[in-house]
């Protein structure tokens, strides 16, 4: 009997379910053997509308991970902790870290701000947000596992140049350290869930592995940031990945890009989904 179901609430499109609404951004909830836990929460614009046309109770959620601390990811954060009440929210200590997509402009390129919105005095001490900020590894619930920070440690994945980051006053090309992923385990094998996979798909994959002993994953679902990228050994060599690792389910979102998406299509067939907003699976 299946134990597991994740839906995703937030995605940049939006099928299989009437009245929902797409928006850039990303939010997916899990629920397992009666716990519900949010991983990510949109920019906010359509967080609770499409939680209501699918029928979830967001004042029911007690558990918020935050996959990193980009506005996409954490907008929609108020809608869940209001009325406010005590909600735990796990994410890396970088997550409040001032960050920056670089435009270029006629006149030259411009720095503009896609950090959090909200201060952690004001989630904490207004909302009553609980904040469990982690950077190693651990398992949040039976079953359900926490990145914490991901080494990087191959050679072809590298940060996006547009994103950056104050870094003691000085506007850097940022790593995002913050940059957290999740595992489930389920009935049907380990499920890895990406909020923009900054670290590396192939990085977060490695890591899973090494901690908790997987050499296959079931399903990878989420954003791979793959396309901000030019085609080449890093789409290559992260789609051969998912075949190392006998991947049974590639369900792509957000920053994948339509173009990789359709990539993926062709190449994994049957493997593939679209994982947009509505979309749902249960394993």
């Amino acid at each position: 009997m299946s134990d597991t179901k994740i839906s995703v609430l937030c995605e940049n499109t939006a099928g299989g379910v009437m009245g929902i609404t797409g928006e850039h951004g990303f939010s997916a909830l899990i629920e397992k053997q009666g716990e519900k836990l949010l991983f990510d929460t949109g920019q906010g614009r359509s967080l609770q509308n499409n939680a209501k046309f699918m029928q979830v109770d967001l004042s029911g959620i007690q558990d918020v991970v935050l996959s990193h601390g980009h506005y996409d990811h954490t907008g929609g954060l108020p809608a869940v902790l209001y009325p406010p009440r005590l909600v735990n929210v796990t994410a890396h200590p970088g997550i409040f870290q001032n960050k920056y997509a670089e435009y270029p402009l006629p006149g030259g390129k411009t720095n503009v701000f896609i950090g959090m919105g909200y201060s952690y005095e004001y989630l904490t001490l207004g909302l009553f947000a609980n904040f469990n900020l982690q950077s190693e590894f651990c398992e949040l619930k039976p079953g359900i596992y926490y990145s914490g920070q991901v080494p990087r440690e191959t050679d072809f994945e590298y940060p996006d140049p547009h994103l950056k980051a104050d870094r003691e006053g000085e506007i850097v090309t940022d790593t995002i350290e913050d940059d957290t992923s999740l595992l489930i385990e389920t009935d049907s094998g380990p499920v890895v869930l990406l909020g923009c996979a900054h670290a590396g798909m192939v990085n977060i994959l490695n890591h899973f592995s090494r901690q908790t002993g997987h050499e296959k994953f079931h399903a990878v679902i989420g954003g791979t940031h793959l396309g901000f990228f030019e085609q080449g050994e890093k789409l290559d060599k992260s789609l051969q990945a998912l075949d190392d690792y006998n991947v049974d389910l590639v369900a792509v979102s957000h920053c994948t890009g339509q173009e990789i998406a359709a990539i993926c299509y062709h190449r994994f067939g049957e493997r593939f989904a679209f994982a947009n907003a509505g979309w749902s699976k249960t394993f």
